[in-house]
């Protein structure tokens, strides 16, 4: 027997769409509906998706259990989960959003031309932190790995509401592969990253339609 995590990238929003660094953390949103972080364009992706995923990630057909849903705390990464029929997904602090320190809600293309050499650091070492007590890639993969080893070998599957940079750590941490590789994955909005934990060890399992 095995475990399956299928992480899902939330949906873009028009700050992601703009090349905006999110807010982390942010301010609640008032009862928790987050409906605010969507916009009309996420959620008619939002609705093709559930249509495409739903049914056979919920039924847990063919993969043993039905998983549990977790999301990040972040109100992008709820909406999205709630769109996508996960309504009573649970959050877990380790799939938050990177901390961008002083870079929060700044847009990439003002950075560019105002700190050209942090920008460029951040893009290539793994260790770079934003200025004002941003993560580093790292940190990122350092909670999201913790939070990895503790998922059972067997019988508990989970499917997770989170962002590009804690897929692209998953993976790196399933795969035991060096952190310097972080660029080299990308990770589309809603898209489908499945690992499967066996007393083996982790394995990077291609999502099928």
């Amino acid at each position: 027997m095995s475990t399956t995590v299928w992480l899902v990238c939330h949906a873009a929003n028009a700050a992601l769409r703009s090349g905006t660094f999110p807010q982390v953390p942010e301010v609640p949103v008032p009862g928790d509906d987050a409906e605010e972080a969507l916009d009309a364009r996420a959620l008619e992706a939002l609705a093709a998706w559930r249509e495409r995923w739903h049914a056979r990630l919920a039924g847990g057909h063919r993969h043993g259990e039905a998983p549990r849903a977790l999301t990040s705390p972040a109100s992008i990464a709820r909406a999205s989960a709630r769109a996508a029929g996960f309504a009573g997904a649970t959050t877990g602090d380790a799939l938050a959003e990177t901390a961008f320190g002083a870079w929060q809600g700044r847009r990439l293309t003002d950075l560019a031309r105002e700190a050209p050499e942090a920008l460029a650091a951040w893009t290539r070492d793994p260790g770079f932190r934003p200025p004002g007590g941003g993560e580093s890639f790292d940190d990122v993969r350092a909670r999201v790995g913790g939070w990895l080893d503790t998922v059972p070998e067997a019988g508990h599957n989970l499917i997770a509401f989170t962002h590009a940079s804690v897929i692209r750590a998953a993976i790196l941490h399933a795969l035991g592969a060096p952190s310097s590789s972080f660029r080299s994955i990308e990770i589309a909005p809603l898209s489908v990253t499945a690992l499967r934990r066996s007393q083996h060890g982790w394995v990077w399992v291609a999502a099928m339609d």
